[in-house]
């Protein structure tokens, strides 16, 4: 019986660590790194930034990039 457990929790920490590469962020936003460039439509207060990566545009202060992806956030005006 103790095998057996044994071997139940490794594969259950096998499964953890696979599982870890793919985990969401917060919000459903993927846990990749977006690669952002600047699209040139800046205001006073706000810059256009598109992520090479995944195509979606976010807004930051003008000169600072934003931290992370906004591909999950979605939604409408």
């Amino acid at each position: 019986m103790p095998v057996i457990l044994l071997g139940a929790v490794i594969i259950a920490v096998l499964f953890w660590q696979l599982g870890r590469s793919t985990r969401q962020g917060p919000l459903g936003t993927s846990a990749r790194k977006c690669r952002w460039e600047a699209t040139g439509n800046d205001t006073a207060a706000l810059g256009e930034y598109r992520c090479k990566t995944c195509k979606v545009v976010a807004y930051a202060k003008p000169g600072k990039r934003p931290q992370e992806c906004k591909r999950g956030l979605g939604g409408t005006l």
